[in-house]
């Protein structure tokens, strides 16, 4: 049998790049050897990119080229995360390239990346979100009238970002301004949310090749304390966080959140997968955080470790994404 060549796209010139680096080497190691041969296909924080034989030989890499080389690539499987690489961008150029992809198309990417505008278009479809202000550079100073009426703690975060990068926990407005500033070093836009109390359970979303929408088990993060939140550090350092999977929550519970995860991944047009993020509180409220739809994908990535639970493998879901695009890209082409 003829094996499939599948390029990893990792890396990329943002904030994101090291999480990227590794859930590509994650990705690597866990592809189906008897279906799938891995190509890693680097873009450095210059944004230029590098066909390699491991993905720690993007450090130190040479010269780039300004598009990638994706001759004999039979699937291209991004794993970037945070902009150009997350937002649409280089989903668009795997379109013009025609070239099946992992994941979810331009439209998704962009609206996805895009909270603000997702959130507008869940709130429409019936999905309860954070209530949320908005300010730019030009309106920053607005932001303290915002705050007030949205009440303390709150969460002020770029409005395209990931990772909790350039996220701060606002207790009291003497930390308002330096979490604005933070923020708009991110993005163009800061996004004030009131902290909402209660448990964060996640569920991710999987669609298989015949186009059925299947969720995996629900993921509570288990914080600390009740003044933590789950930063950049806590993520992605082991021992960072205690993860409960699947969550223990009531079975209706389970029923209503996988509800809305597969609404919310319609509404944005996802494909392929997406992890949608909920606030539940202690009354049962449940308030939709955001959609990512190129989760993590390292070992202590949520995504990858809602699935075992309902009976996938890290590999069998790997397989089931590349299926997927597979499908995907030959409906869109007929």
């Amino acid at each position: 049998m003829t094996l499939k060549t599948i390029g990893i796209i990792f890396g990329g010139a943002n904030s994101e790049h090291e999480v990227s680096c590794a859930s590509a080497r994650h990705v690597l190691a866990n592809l189906d050897r008897d279906e799938f041969v891995g190509v890693p296909i680097g873009i450095d924080k210059r944004g230029l990119w590098h066909r390699l034989d491991s993905v720690d030989a993007l450090d130190g890499a040479g010269d780039g080229t300004r598009f990638p080389d994706l001759d004999a690539i039979d699937v291209a499987f991004p794993v970037l995360h945070g902009r150009f690489g997350e937002d649409g961008t280089v989903q668009g150029l795997l379109e013009i390239a025609g070239l099946p992809y992992v994941g979810c198309g331009v439209l998704a990417s962009a609206l996805a990346m895009d909270k603000q505008i997702a959130q507008r278009l869940l709130e429409a479809s019936g999905v309860p979100t954070i209530p949320t202000r908005v300010v730019t550079a030009a309106s920053a100073g607005e932001a303290p009238r915002l705050a007030d009426a949205l009440g303390y703690p709150l969460f002020v975060k770029p409005n395209r970002s990931g990772s909790s990068v350039g996220v701060s926990r606002v207790e009291s407005p003497a930390e308002l301004v330096a979490a604005i500033e933070l923020a708009l070093s991110h993005d163009g836009k800061a996004l004030m949310q009131k902290a909402v109390d209660g448990d964060e359970v996640d569920l991710g979303v999987l669609q298989l090749s015949n186009g059925e929408l299947v969720v995996g088990a629900p993921l509570r993060v288990i914080k600390k304390s009740p003044m933590a939140f789950f930063d950049y550090a806590a993520k992605y350092t082991p021992g960072g966080v205690e993860l409960e999977v699947p969550a223990r929550i009531p079975a209706e519970l389970t029923a209503r959140l996988a509800e809305l995860a597969r609404l919310a991944f319609t509404t944005l047009d996802c494909d392929g997968l997406a992890r949608v993020d909920f606030f539940v509180g202690d009354d049962g409220t449940i308030t939709l955080n955001e959609v990512n739809t190129l989760p993590g994908l390292t070992s202590l990535s949520h995504y990858p470790r809602m699935w075992p639970a309902v009976g996938i493998s890290y590999t069998e879901l790997l397989t089931k994404l590349i299926d997927r695009a597979v499908v995907a890209f030959a409906g869109a082409a007929s």
